[in-house]
């Protein structure tokens, strides 16, 4: 299967670029699929193969990344065969023409491979030529106090299989479809990311919510804390809080494509403590515990994260709590 951008165009009207990329997805080759990004060298994963497919010249890159597991070059090399075979004319190929296929592993590729991706450039992707670590199944847990208790509900690929590694399970709608704000905990084996959504601007906002939002946010960091140490508890892995609209390059490029929603950065960059794209989460869930803060910054606004405010005075030490009567 391959899912396309755009709409079908008649083999006359294609005014579509000569050059088009895809992704694989799938562990084995019956279930392979092929999702085309956009044509540049972003759009990079080396954790999987990509097909870049020149319409024109009815040729094929096959490109494989350096993480890319054995099974996913199978289901790789497949998906450019059967390409190859069928000339499918959503993929804008002439049903006449005659497909050749070139193999290319990343760090030897070909000049017309970077110039049909815009430029040559490892840092638009994460790439990890240098990376000497193995890559295992990502885990992605939605974590909400919805249901009356918080609880952690893990996601699980539909076409997984339990017994290989999947470079890619989820996308970016998962997070980005839930109900906002939304709390994800993301784990990539070498370290954790707890995910936190944004708040919807064309709702209004009761002062509950915020409460039992920072709420929610204190029982994440403390789950994914102890989710860490219960995976290795002499060495837990780093953990890091991460915003909507701000992701960093690690945790994008753990999803086969990704699409930057500047509406969402703008939001979230309007509060203070979001300007940072990353965080250490123990750093975080220390500042929310704090239990005493000067006069001054219970009289500021916006008031700081995790303060209740309907019960100010409870933050006030006793010597800022006596000159403030």
């Amino acid at each position: 299967m391959i899912v396309h951008c755009g709409k079908r165009e008649e083999q006359e009207d294609n005014i579509q670029s000569e050059w088009r990329l895809y992704c694989v997805r799938g562990e084995v080759p019956v279930e392979g699929h092929l999702l085309e990004v956009e044509c540049h060298c972003s759009s990079l994963r080396s954790r999987t193969s990509m097909i870049l497919l020149n319409i024109n010249k009815a040729l094929i890159y096959l490109w494989h990344g350096c993480k890319t597991q054995t099974h996913t070059r199978e289901v790789a090399s497949t998906a450019a065969d059967k390409i190859k075979e069928q000339r499918p004319l959503e993929a804008g190929l002439h049903s006449s023409c005659n497909v050749t296929i070139h193999e290319c592993e990343e760090g030897a590729e070909p000049m017309e491979f970077w110039e049909a991706l815009g430029r040559k450039d490892r840092k638009a992707y994460d790439c990890m030529l240098q990376d000497p670590g193995k890559f295992f199944t990502p885990r992605l847990f939605q974590l909400s106090s919805s249901s009356g208790e918080f609880v952690a509900q893990e996601f699980f690929y539909p076409s997984r299989t339990p017994d290989l590694v999947s470079a890619f399970p989820f996308l970016q709608e998962d997070l980005y479809s839930a109900p906002q704000p939304a709390l994800f905990l993301v784990d990539n084996y070498h370290e954790v990311y707890l995910w936190q959504g944004w708040w919807p601007q064309d709702t209004e906002t009761p002062g509950s919510a915020r409460i039992r939002w920072d709420a929610d946010r204190k029982c994440a960091m403390e789950t994914v804390l102890r989710y860490c140490r219960e995976k290795n508890e002499q060495n837990p892995q780093k953990s890091y809080l991460i915003h909507a609209g701000l992701e960093p390059l690690t945790f994008t490029n753990m999803f086969p494509t990704w699409e930057h929603r500047e509406d969402i950065s703008e939001v979230m960059e309007q509060e203070a403590e979001m300007c940072n794209q990353i965080t250490l989460v123990e750093d975080v869930l220390a500042r929310l515990c704090q239990s005493t803060y000067p006069l001054a910054a219970l009289q500021s606004r916006p008031l700081p994260h995790g303060v209740d405010p309907l019960r100010l005075e409870i933050y006030l030490s006793d010597e800022d709590f006596e000159s403030g009567l």
